[in-house]
Parts: C-alpha cells; sequence; structure tokens
C-alpha cells in the first residue's frame, strides 16, 4: 500500500541581535521587490511575458535561481488561492441569486394577492419589501457579472498589502497621518520572504541550511545573504538555539535523514523550505517539511477490524463506527458551532473536533472513511436549504480546513484515510438506514460512506412505509431498477423519492420487517415535538402502523 505524503509546517521564533534583524528586513524589501515585478510581468500577455533568464538580467541579478525559485512558488500560490476564493464566491452567489428569486416570485404572488382582496397598507409594505429584494438581487448580480468576466480575461488583481489598508489612504489628510499611514503600508507589503529547498541540496536547501545544535532538541541556521547586501552585512547570518514547540520528531528526522546524505550519497536528503515572517513581535521562522509516516506511532491503523465512516457537515462532523462486514456498532457527533466566531476561533475549533475524531478512531483502532468532495459540491448539496439561520452557517463553513486537517492528523496519528466515491450517500442513508437504525440523515450517510470503502452494494428496500400527518399510513414501491446502472438507478430514485418525501415522512422498511416495537419507537421519535402533533396522535397513528398488514 502506498505510504500517504504530507507536507506539514512549523512554526518558531526567532531571538535576533539588531544586526540580524536589520538583515532580515533588508532581505525582505529586495525579494518582494522581484516579487513584484514578477507577478506585474505574469500579468502581461504570453507575447510580452520575460522568461526568467530575461527578467532576472533586467532585474539585475539580485539574487540566485534557487531563491527566484521560492518568488515564482509564492506567486502561484497567491494566484492560485485567489481563484480558489473567485470560485467559491460564485458559487455561493450563484446559491444567493437563486434563493433570492424564489423569494421574490412569491412576494409578486403575494402582492397580488394582498391587491386583489383590497389591502392597500399591506400591499404597500409588500411592494416596499420587493422593491429592496430587487435591489439586492441586482447588485448580486452585477458582481456575478463582474467575476465571470474578470475568470473569462484571466485577471487576478491581488492587492499586495491588503485592500483594507489601501482604502485607508482615502480618509487620510494630515502629512503626520499619511507619514504614519506609509509606514504601515510598506510594513504590510515587506514583511516576508520564502526560501525552498530540494532534497538534492546541502541540509536539504542551499540558502538556509537547518543543523543541529550543540544544545539538546535545539537547531542552528545558517542563511546565505543575497550578493547585493553582502557588502553591508556580510556572507552568512548565523542564527542559534532555535526550538520548535511542535513537530519536534518531524523535524528531527529530517535534519538526521540529511545528515546522513552527507556520507551516503546513495541516500535521498529531505527538503525543507523556511518562510521568514514579521510581525509586531519580531520575526517568526515556519519550517515546511515532507512527513511520509506517522510521527507519534510505529505502525499504521488500517481497515482490518472495521472502518469510522465520516459525514462533514457544516455545524457538526456526524460519524459512524462500522464493523468489518458493514454492520453499524456505534454513532458520534461532534459539534462545529463556526457561527459568529472569527478566524482564529474557527480554525480552534475546527482543530478540537478533528483531534476528537482521531482520538475515537485511535480508541477502537479502525481507519477513517471520507467523502472525496471539493469545497463547491459540497455548498451545493446543501444549497436546498432555504433558511436565514441556515445560510449564516452554511457562509460560515470551511469544509477545505476540516478537510486538510483531518487529513494532516491521520498522517500524524498513523491511522489511514480513505475517499470514497460521495454520489447518493445522503439519498441511500435516507430510504435505507435512517430509520431503522433510528438515525438522522447524516449519521445514515455516514454509514452509506463507510460501507461503500469495503463495496457492498446498496439495494434500496422492496418498499417504503410512510406515515402522514394526519396519521395515515401509506406504501409506496420504488421504481423497477430494470437495465439501469448503479448511479442512472440512484437518479432516478431520487427523482421519484424527493416529491414523496414532502409530502410524507417516510419509514424505510423491507416486506420482512415485522419488529412493530422499533417502527412504533421511529414513529414516535419522527413525529413528537411537531407543532400540532398532539400525543393523542401519536398514540393513534403508532397503532395504525403496528397494525399495517405490511408489518
Amino acid at each position: 500500500m502506498d505510504t500517504p505524503t504530507k507536507t506539514l509546517t512549523f512554526e518558531t521564533r526567532l531571538d535576533l541581535i539588531h544586526e540580524q534583524d536589520a538583515a532580515l528586513c533588508q532581505y525582505a524589501e529586495l525579494w518582494n521587490q522581484v516579487k513584484f515585478r514578477w507577478f506585474a510581468n505574469l500579468q502581461k500577455p504570453k507575447s510580452q511575458q520575460l522568461n526568467r533568464t530575461q527578467f532576472m538580467h533586467e532585474m539585475g541579478m539580485p539574487f540566485s535561481y534557487r531563491v527566484f525559485q521560492g518568488v515564482q512558488q509564492s506567486i502561484k500560490g497567491l494566484i492560485q488561492s485567489y481563484q480558489t476564493n473567485r470560485n467559491n464566491r460564485l458559487v455561493t452567489l450563484d446559491v444567493k441569486i437563486k434563493q433570492l428569486e424564489k423569494t421574490l416570485n412569491k412576494l409578486n404572488k403575494r402582492c397580488d394577492h394582498v391587491a386583489e382582496k383590497g389591502c392597500p397598507q399591506q400591499a404597500k409594505q409588500l411592494r416596499n419589501r420587493l422593491r429592496q429584494k430587487e435591489v439586492k438581487l441586482r447588485r448580486w448580480q452585477q458582481k456575478q457579472s463582474a467575476l465571470v468576466a474578470e475568470k473569462q480575461e484571466n485577471k487576478t488583481p491581488i492587492c499586495f498589502g491588503g485592500r483594507k489598508l489601501l482604502k485607508e489612504r482615502q480618509a487620510l489628510e494630515t502629512g503626520s497621518a499619511i507619514e504614519g499611514w506609509k509606514q504601515r503600508w510598506y510594513e504590510a507589503r515587506h514583511r516576508e520572504f520564502l526560501l525552498v529547498g530540494s532534497h538534492d541540496e546541502s541540509w536539504g536547501c542551499q540558502n538556509a541550511q537547518l543543523s543541529p545544535s550543540e544544545q539538546e532538541d535545539a537547531y542552528q541556521l545558517k542563511l546565505l545573504v543575497p550578493h547585493q547586501l553582502r557588502a553591508t552585512f556580510g556572507t552568512t547570518i548565523n542564527i542559534d538555539c532555535l526550538k520548535f514547540k511542535h513537530g519536534k520528531a518531524a523535524i528531527a528526522q529530517a535534519v538526521w535523514q540529511n545528515q546522513v546524505k552527507k556520507l551516503d550519497k546513495s541516500i535521498k536528503g529531505q527538503p525543507l523550505s523556511f518562510r521568514f515572517k514579521r510581525d509586531k513581535k519580531g520575526w517568526r521562522l515556519l519550517v515546511s517539511v515532507e512527513v511520509a509516516g506517522p510521527t507519534e506511532q510505529a505502525e499504521w491503523i488500517g481497515d482490518d477490524q472495521g472502518v469510522i465512516g465520516v459525514d462533514v457537515n457544516p455545524d457538526h462532523l456526524a460519524v459512524v463506527e462500522l464493523d468489518r462486514n458493514g454492520n453499524p456498532l456505534q454513532h458520534r457527533t461532534f459539534d462545529l458551532p463556526l457561527h459568529y466566531k472569527n478566524d482564529a476561533q474557527r480554525a480552534a475549533i475546527i482543530g478540537d473536533a478533528v483531534r476528537d475524531l482521531m482520538d475515537f478512531a485511535a480508541q477502537q483502532g479502525k481507519a477513517v472513511v471520507i467523502e472525496k468532495l471539493d469545497f463547491q459540491q459540497k455548498k451545493r448539496q446543501y444549497q436546498k436549504q432555504d433558511h436565514p439561520q441556515y445560510a449564516r452557517m452554511l457562509n460560515a463553513f470551511a469544509y477545505g480546513k476540516i478537510k486538510d486537517l483531518i487529513e494532516t492528523q491521520s498522517i500524524k496519528r498513523g491511522i489511514r484515510l480513505y475517499h470514497i466515491n460521495p454520489a447518493y450517500t445522503s439519498l441511500l442513508g435516507r430510504i435505507k438506514y435512517r430509520d431503522r437504525h433510528g438515525f438522522s440523515d447524516h449519521h445514515a450517510a455516514a454509514l452509506v460512506i463507510g460501507r461503500r470503502h469495503y463495496g457492498f452494494k446498496e439495494k434500496p428496500p422492496k418498499q417504503l412505509i410512510g406515515i402522514n400527518a394526519k396519521g395515515t399510513v401509506k406504501t409506496e414501491h420504488p421504481p423497477v431498477r430494470m437495465a439501469l446502472g448503479d448511479y442512472q438507478y440512484y437518479n432516478k430514485l431520487q427523482r421519484w423519492y424527493q416529491p414523496l418525501e414532502k409530502s410524507l415522512d417516510f419509514l424505510s422498511g423491507w416486506r420482512h420487517f415485522r419488529r412493530v416495537n422499533r417502527v412504533s419507537y421511529s414513529v414516535e421519535a419522527r413525529l413528537d415535538g411537531r407543532p400540532g402533533m398532539s400525543p393523542d396522535l401519536i398514540q393513534e397513528s403508532t397503532t395504525l402502523l403496528s397494525a399495517h398488514p405490511a408489518l
């Protein structure tokens, strides 16, 4: 089995003297000047762009090709991030526009109905509300058109330093305020630089070499100074006594591997990349290392004894434990209250939930199975919900962050992670397993996710037994499969089931499903607490369903 790899980044704070701090500031200024010019070069038409050699000669060869490779990777990452965020904004706008158009249609019908009844005051209020919605719709459509045009023209309008800080300049009038803003603007644009490494270079990186120090669990960093700054700061900058709070095992393994490579050329080195970032407290060093195995235990936890199926949702992780035969053993819920939280709080909440999930998987000794989805697919899955509170919750949904943390923790903890095709997992779970096991829709989907990893075929029940709000029991039969493929049939099944679910609260079951006590419990759980549903009606419905001949 292939060993999964993941690039992990670990951080430490640098304790520098004044000369070292000044050298890093000058290094960052030179590096970012090249970065801005290279980005401007990439925005030109293909015929007018300079290649790397031409560009470096035009800039006067400020540093080596290896340093320039860090510039290229940084720009590439910024462009990919902007394009991904733009696609996510387009998905969000598409969902908002469709929901608002439905609301406008309802308001138009209501206005006509109120006008016919002869209520001028109420009709006036509805028309005002309708105009406000129409203005909002036009504004969202204009944003959508602008983003689509920008995407078609392949533009990436990135503002180095941030648009928020740039807009502050418009409100400043006095000279002292403008000078203070210029200083903050300069610091925001020249606060970091990146040095990438390679496995065939000394100590994993040519321009920043991390080696063991005399102190225990400490390292020393030898930073190579660019040619243009050597007359002032010398050839190298030596920073000693670097200690990492996290990732000690991964960094120690990479440094040891690069140290052994110097003695045995047949051993492949470990590439190390270094990002220097400056904030209010000073300089931070972020070291990126590629991890190809568990760092917290010796062996991997596989799927021999079963798996943990996980369905990722905007407000929680639905988790179901399965045995090797695909039978559910227990289910858990890990909440994600991300609404009304800032980025740091959301990261902490997601980290806690993922840690609890991995603790549960390690405790049970089973691998984890999740859906193979991206943000756009996952968000479209929930776009049918039309409620302001749900929209706010969906806006805080950080599916990419959750998925990335699960992948990272699985490698750290040595827990195998598997991805499956997510097609129709929610539909099959809702029809087949929801009421049979007393699960929610999401836990039922997690059960299907875990079963699909083992290749189990999900056949829908031969009949569905439902009960409506009046207590009337009805039986429906799914469409015949005939010669359709699995996913063609599931698509047909979904078109049949969706209108049915709106009219009835269905309980799924086979013909031989005769356990009346479980069915009664499911009916009571489904109907209890609903507005207008009295206990007498619940009891009456339970009695009717228990006496149904199909059971």
